[in-house]
């Protein structure tokens, strides 16, 4: 029987942490608090009789009330009642410990309004339910039903015409307990074996639910009740708490001390430990269970399952002498455990497996979201890939159903994750769609509370899972952030600290892709690791993990990453990753080349794109590396594009090759195939590849038969970009053609050009066209006031030309100007010849003070910082 009792237990412990628990408080409760007992109240109604006696029957119980009401009347049978229950009384200890065991609902037969004291004592909402009417009135999820009524509305049931017409009377009532208690474990509390009233109500409950009733629990404090009397209670519905089996000294306690007694074995049973094996060795094992279903968990969810010394990076320390079989090492691996301390001292090593960020399946938006789990978890993860591929709608769609059919399923952790999902996956679409549709979902999700949802699941799926808690707030996140940010704070070289903030890192982007949560692109996700790589790059690693180059294609613009470069003034990396990146690199103009792509991934992959030609521009490449890059650009993009993207990495890279031969001839070899199309073949192609000659610091004899051939035809532009690959013969006739189309038509444009290129053309004789020009071209003043300053032309130029703009003004007179316009912008958009000329003046001691002023303030951009370095810095 005592094993009964545990189990009893047990089962009582389960449906309070459920949500499941009904308690049905009787006389016995009150008592406590000195209220009468059911026989003081019969002795007060039995005084006109001269009936009062030891005992009554359970006839007399209900006929002496009844005899009072038909003698003296309603009036006077309620003021006796008001009369023995109008008592300046208190709740007491059993009825705060049952309200700790936190009941869905609770149901008496008492009249008095004791419990309603502790339940406002304590702050808790239940409706109060006494009589038919106000069961339609509830606002509350929890209920205390008081089936016998109460004095205040005159309704009590006490005598034996309210047993008898009790199912008339109070129908809603009754029907309401009979649902409660069928659909829930029930404890009867303060109520004896033969109590009448909870015999009723087990009647009633029975006949609804027949062969399926379900048997009810009833806290026993009398003498020890035999086998016998135990099984055949037990057959009638009855399982019997019986309080000797929890305390051996039981009659020398008072009721309240036996009550509590029952309340603090309540208190002490844990749940999770109930079952588990007394062999110290498995239980390691079975502590890990709740990971099993999770791809990836953190430090911190460990910590709550294990109890024992976990570092910071990955370190296990255990305290006791446990069995590391395989699935256990698994499950330890899942939170990014490397090194295990073992009881003597000795330490083993999980196999660490080397992540490679910019390969499968961590490009898996750009192949298939990952191999799909089979069964009820499909659904989720056919949700993720069509949420990563930028089909919002359908990924909410999906997630609502996964939700739904694990609910349905009891599968909780399913369910809560998707439901996540689904509430971050609306408030995505809410954030960048429109639309009739769009409306329908941000109106479901403001209906959406995840903290509410996660406190109304199981008692057993939160004390297993209770590691997950802070999803339902994001504030996982915000503890991330101030914990790497606490890290960088850190950071002076000191290795410990920058192993933790790898690790932290590394855990949390894990923890989110490895169990496929929609948050990675949310702005305080973005912004945590914008601060990681800007930590990173400060500290001046040798070389660039795939972890920081991942995150940086991921997270950053092409803008953002330049303006880092500038700030920490370092210009190349080094890295052991260049081949993945390259592939990798491939693999996103292989996907952007064959649509149809929705619109959002097609803007994701254009500034991965963008930022990752940024990236490649900084980073040591051997030149087979270079030149697969440039091969992928002219296969994979437009022409202007290609060419725009090329010029932007052998501007940055050409100049740190050991050897550029490879990538001579391939230039070369563009160069040649555009004339070859364009002039011997008469293709229409664009002329952007002649951009290409600007690359190229010597003549190439393969195109000078053809460009000497086809010299007239060839756009003035494009001869003054060709120059490099010309030789001096050619060079003279391309400048004398170029010289002729000025003079038979006057191209501005055309003579900007050559002035770039520093074509040598006898500039002076066309001053008095120019300053026509400008007459009549206002627009284009601000360019030749930029040659006036750096003595191209002298000002007489301008005579009658209307100069009135102050940076033009400036151009002209700097010189003898003593204030420098520095809080303008345009003074820092000036070229940087015009710079180093004022560098010579007056101006460069503000100039400079403004720029280290800017530059600490955090003021200063890119091209500022690069001005300031490259022009105005001394020692």
């Amino acid at each position: 029987m005592k094993s009964f009792t545990q189990e009893s237990l047990r089962i009582i412990k389960k449906a309070s942490e459920d949500n499941k628990l009904v308690i049905v408080v009787g006389a016995g409760v009150s008592m406590l608090s000195n209220l009468p007992s059911w026989k003081e109240i019969i002795d007060r109604f039995s005084g006109p009789f001269s009936e009062q006696k030891e005992q009554y029957s359970q006839n007399e119980y209900l006929r002496i009330p009844q005899k009072y009401y038909n003698l003296r009347g309603h009036k006077e049978y309620y003021d006796l009642l008001r009369e023995i229950f109008d008592l300046d009384l208190k709740s007491n200890k059993v009825h705060d410990e049952i309200l700790k065991l936190n009941p869905i609902h609770l149901i008496t037969t008492n009249y008095d309004d004791l419990l309603e004291q502790a339940i406002d004592a304590r702050g808790l909402f239940y409706d109060v339910i006494a009589k038919d009417e106000e069961v339609s009135q509830t606002r509350t999820k929890n209920f205390l039903i008081k089936m016998h009524g109460d004095v205040k509305h005159q309704n009590v049931v006490l005598k034996e015409n309210d047993y008898l017409s009790y199912s008339h009377q109070f129908r809603l009532v009754e029907t309401m307990v009979k649902s409660v208690i069928a659909s829930n474990i029930t404890l009867f509390i303060g109520y004896s074996l033969n109590d009448r009233n909870m015999k009723l109500i087990l009647n009633w409950v029975k006949e609804l639910q027949g062969s399926s009733f379900q048997p009810v629990y009833l806290l026993y404090l009398e003498e020890t009740l035999d086998h016998n009397n135990f099984d055949y209670y037990k057959s009638q519905g009855i399982h019997v708490i019986d309080i000797h089996h929890l305390v051996s000294d039981n009659y020398q306690m008072t009721y309240e001390q036996r009550y509590l007694t029952f309340f603090h074995a309540l208190a002490k049973l844990n749940l999770d430990e109930l079952y588990q094996s007394t062999k110290e060795s498995d239980s390691l094992r079975q502590r890990l269970a709740p990971l099993q279903e999770l791809n990836r968990v953190r430090l911190k969810d460990l910590r709550h399952l294990l109890k024992e010394e976990i570092t910071e990076i990955g370190t296990l320390k255990l305290s006791k002498s446990y069995e590391l079989d395989q699935k256990t090492c698994q499950q330890l691996k899942k939170a990014g455990i490397r090194m295990i301390t073992l009881q003597d001292e000795s330490t083993f090593y999980l196999q660490k497996d080397d992540k490679n960020y910019l390969m499968p399946p961590y490009t898996s938006i750009l192949t298939t979201c990952m191999k799909q789990r089979e069964g009820i978890w499909q659904n989720y993860d056919r949700a993720y890939y069509q949420y990563k591929h930028g089909n919002l709608v359908v990924a909410y769609d999906l997630y609502k159903k996964t939700a739904a059919d694990a609910f349905k399923s009891k599968h909780y952790l399913l369910y809560f994750l998707a439901q996540f999902n689904r509430y971050w996956t609306g408030r995505t679409i809410e954030r960048l769609l429109t639309g009739e549709e769009v409306a329908s979902i941000t109106d479901e999700v403001c209906q959406l509370n995840l903290e509410l949802m996660y406190y109304h699941l199981p008692a057993t799926f939160k004390r297993k899972y209770a590691f997950l808690s802070d999803l339902s707030n994001f504030y996982f996140i915000y503890k991330y952030q101030n914990q790497m940010i606490e890290l960088i704070n850190q950071l002076q070289n000191q290795e410990p600290v920058l192993d933790q903030l790898n690790f932290k890192a590394q855990e949390l982007f894990e923890f989110m892709y490895e169990n496929l949560l929609v948050i990675d692109e949310y702005l305080e996700v973005s912004h945590l690791y914008k601060s990681y790589i800007e930590a990173r790059f400060y500290q001046l690693e040798p070389e660039l993990d795939s972890f920081t180059l991942y995150l940086i294609i991921k997270y950053m613009s092409r803008d953002e990453l330049k303006h880092l470069i500038a700030r920490i003034r370092k210009h190349r990396f080094k890295t052991e990753y260049v081949d993945e990146l390259v592939s990798y690199y491939e693999q996103l103009l292989s996907v952007l080349a064959h649509p149809p792509l929705s619109s959002l991934m097609q803007t994701q992959l254009e500034k991965m794109v963008d930022t990752f030609l940024t990236l490649l521009s900084i980073i040591e490449l051997k030149e087979e590396q270079l030149l697969k890059i440039l091969q992928l650009l002219i296969t994979y993009t437009s022409t202007d594009t290609a060419m725009n993207d090329i010029q932007l990495i052998l501007q940055e890279l050409l100049a740190y090759l050991p050897s550029n031969s490879l990538v001579m001839n391939f230039l070369q070899e563009q160069l040649s195939r555009y004339f070859i199309k364009k002039y011997l073949l008469n293709e229409l192609i664009s002329s952007a590849y002649v951009k290409l000659a600007q690359f190229i610091h010597q003549p190439i004899d393969s195109l000078q038969s053809i460009i000497k051939l086809k010299l007239e035809e060839i756009d003035s532009f494009d001869l003054i970009e060709l120059m490099n690959v010309m030789d001096e013969a050619l060079k003279v006739d391309a400048t004398h053609l170029i010289f002729e189309h000025l003079v038979k038509e006057f191209d501005f444009d055309l003579f900007a050009q050559a002035i770039k290129f520093k074509i040598s053309l006898p500039y002076h004789t066309f001053e008095e066209r120019l300053n026509a020009y400008l007459k009549k071209y206002v627009g284009d003043l601000s360019l030749v006031c930029e040659w006036v300053a750096c003595d191209i032309f002298s000002s007489t130029i301008l005579e009658g030309v209307p100069v009135e703009d102050e940076r033009n003004y400036f151009l002209l007179h700097y010189e003898c100007l003593q204030e420098t316009p520095v809080t303008l912008t345009w003074f820092w958009e000036l070229p940087v010849i015009i710079h180093q000329r004022l560098k010579k003046t007056s101006h460069r001691m503000k100039a400079q003070e403004e720029l280290i002023k800017k530059i600490k303030d955090g003021d200063a951009n890119e091209m500022m910082i690069n001005l300031y370095f490259d022009v105005y810095y001394e020692l």
